[in-house]
């Protein structure tokens, strides 16, 4: 059986969200990221054990609330307590966000390191440490379109349509009405695709899903999300989703929130997630997007405490019939094809010429 874990791309950790917020919603304390923190999801220690060479760092603009209309929402989304979250002025959050990030590459420059640049990208491949892709978690914080490139500058390289609220660009996958991508979801993924931004449709509503894929010229990911078909959550993609993502060279991180994995979660229910899309469409869609840091309120998946831990999940993927290829593929390959083909477009400022 597997004993050295492969390459690792994590699609989803809201490690900016674990600083700005004090750890709120989580079971262990805050402390230095360099510090192998006992039962904390991800540090740069459980990343060199992990072998993870990349991890995009979520940007969830988020303030805690104690209105009842957004905990009861998100609770009986969920099935389970999450907490309450507004959205309020979510550019100045933001910019915290950036600023979490920026000290944690200060502090730790040897081992962690910002993917801005293809450069970056050269070194994520040799496995140089571990680099870190920022990522907007709901385009809320973008009041107009051109906010993006303000972004892009500060070193933003993927972006969330929507969270779970519905906003100006898109329906979200909570959403009483799914009204899909509006024309200005339509011009920031156009946006999107010239700057090389990563396109990501978790939390999107199935017709946003669509109208987004139809509309990206590159591919695009659903960062951390499950399977419908295996367990019916609206945070989860169903086949139709999972088609028009395979035809357009994207991939689905399958994520940790035991909500979206089974009423038992643990690495084999997680598993059967994984299975169902690799017999019905194939290795190329897996990828992986824990939500590391946001599984606020909830229980890890049994035997996925923490990312030392992913292991457990390749060697029953392994014992299940996935050879070495197809889980490195899962692991690293299918999500470093969709970043390359999206960091083509990347330059070193957005206000360069087109």
């Amino acid at each position: 059986m597997r004993s050295v874990n492969p390459p690792l791309i994590d699609l989803h950790e809201d490690i900016s969200l674990y600083y700005v917020t004090q750890g709120a919603g989580l079971r262990f304390g805050v402390a230095d990221f360099g510090v192998d923190l006992e039962g904390r999801h991800c540090d740069l220690p459980k990343y060199e054990r992990s072998n993870a060479r990349l991890v995009f760092g979520a940007i969830a603009p988020l303030t805690p609330t104690i209105s009842p209309e957004r905990v009861e929402k998100l609770a009986r989304s969920y099935g389970s307590p999450f907490g309450g979250y507004r959205v309020r002025a979510p550019l100045l959050l933001a910019l915290e966000h950036f600023n979490v990030y920026r000290n944690l590459f200060r502090r730790h420059a040897a081992k962690l390191f910002p993917v801005r640049t293809m450069w970056d990208l050269e070194r994520v491949e040799r496995g140089q440490g571990t680099g870190l892709l920022m990522a907007l978690e709901g385009a809320e914080a973008l009041e107009d379109l051109e906010d993006l490139e303000l972004l892009y500058d500060l070193g933003l390289r993927s972006l969330q349509l929507t969270w779970n609220f519905d906003n100006r660009y898109g329906a979200s996958c909570m959403s009483r009405k799914d009204y899909g991508l509006t024309g200005d979801g339509e011009e920031l993924i156009a946006l999107c695709n010239r700057l090389g931004v990563i396109v990501d449709l978790a939390h999107a509503s199935k017709r946003t899903t669509l109208e987004a894929i139809e509309a990206s010229r590159l591919p695009v990911i659903v960062s951390h999300a499950n399977v419908k078909a295996v367990r019916d959550h609206p945070r989860n993609v169903d086949d139709e989703q999972l088609e028009a993502l395979s035809k357009n060279g994207g991939v689905l991180g399958f994520t940790l929130i035991s909500p979206t994995i089974s009423d038992d979660p643990s690495v084999k229910s997680l598993a059967d997630h994984v299975m169902y899309v690799y017999e019905r469409f194939g290795p190329r869609v897996l990828a992986v997007g824990t939500d590391y840091f946001g599984l606020l309120n909830m229980p890890e998946p049994r035997g996925l405490e923490e990312m030392s831990k992913l292991g457990n999940l390749w060697r029953e993927l392994e014992r299940r019939g996935l050879g070495d290829e197809e889980i490195r593929m899962m692991a690293y390959g299918n999500a470093m094809r969709v970043v390359r083909e999206n960091a083509s477009r990347w330059r070193l400022s957005s206000l360069a010429s087109p």
